[in-house]
């Protein structure tokens, strides 16, 4: 049994990620006539103003980063851990979601930083997402109704898990065990409440950021106003969730669209809340591309110099 899911899963998971993206491929192209003129209907000032408010919750994506990595001894400059952070984050893109993290790694050992503690730091940064995103959108899964029904159940129960995971004593123990598979050193002490916390915070912000970015986008159709506010961070919260969830796709391609059409089904209709998400899927694209850019072009003589030392320590902070 074990020999025949080896075999299958390598091929069926892939091959879900192409059929669901295929699927809002299509739902888009046999909706374009309506979608095209949801899109052209779209102020250029809210699509301005999503783009604005996608940095913002980036950067705060940034910052909790560098608080856990921080958290494991080696902490950097905002600077330094957005040209580290913001140029892999471009690996998302790729199928596998496991390329933002060889990036990160890569980059970060020209900053002194193992790849050992960047990439326990990554992984934790993924776990503390996944969690503020579902507690963001599960707070707010009432004001949804039945537009996402048949996702209740996957959020019911990867939500206790995550929050569970995310104490500081089990993230802990989770990221040690990581390690000594790995056959590294473990962490130089227990995460405190004060870093996790501090995490999870500026992850909310990101998870709110991201959710206005939608309601502009909505709102530019005239459509949910203000009391869609919280639908569209809880229903974004809940998709980018699920695009974490859902690894098989670049950047959760497929799973994300599908909520947020869901989400936004009961304040508009299907061609608008499909052209949103389009939109939406654009502006982020834009940038992180722009991001990275700016980042990278900052960064030309760490991208060039060569690796540091692995078993080089950068200085705690105090």
């Amino acid at each position: 049994m074990k020999a025949v899911l080896a075999k299958v899963v390598p091929i069926a998971r892939p091959l879900l990620g192409v059929l669901i993206v295929a699927g809002v491929v299509y739902a888009v192209a046999s909706q374009w006539d309506d979608v095209s003129v949801a899109i052209t209907d779209m102020a250029w000032q809210s699509v301005v103003l999503a783009f604005v408010a996608v940095v913002i919750g980036t950067l705060a994506g940034v910052q909790a980063w560098r608080v856990l990595l921080a958290e494991e001894g080696h902490p950097l400059s905002f600077i330094d851990a957005s040209r580290v952070f913001l140029v892999g984050q471009l690996g998302k893109y790729l199928p596998g979601s496991v390329w933002s993290v060889v990036v990160q790694m890569e980059l970060a050992t020209r900053l002194g930083v193992p790849r050992a503690r960047s990439f326990t730091a990554t992984l934790s940064w993924i776990g503390l997402s996944l969690s503020s995103a579902l507690t963001v959108g599960v707070v707010g899964l009432p004001l949804l109704g039945d537009s996402i029904s048949t996702w209740r159940w996957v959020f019911a129960l990867v939500l206790p898990i995550a929050l569970v995971c995310s104490h500081p004593r089990v993230l802990t123990w989770l990221v040690d065990l990581m390690l000594k598979v790995m056959r590294k050193s473990p962490l130089p002490h227990t995460f405190t409440w004060k870093g996790v916390g501090g995490a999870f915070g500026w992850l909310l912000v990101t998870w709110i950021s991201f959710g206005v970015q939608l309601w502009l986008l909505a709102n530019s159709l005239g459509s949910p106003g203000w009391s869609g506010l919280a639908r569209c961070v809880s229903g974004f919260a809940l998709a980018l969730g699920a695009g974490i969830i859902f690894i098989v796709a670049p950047s959760g391609a497929g799973a994300r669209e599908l909520i947020i059409v869901a989400a936004l089904s009961g304040v508009m209709s299907q061609a608008q809340a499909l052209a949103v998400a389009v939109v939406s899927r654009m502006v982020f694209t834009v940038a992180d591309i722009l991001l990275a850019g700016v980042a990278a072009a900052s960064a030309v003589r760490l991208l060039r110099s060569a690796p540091a030392d692995e078993g080089q320590q950068s200085p705690r902070s105090s």
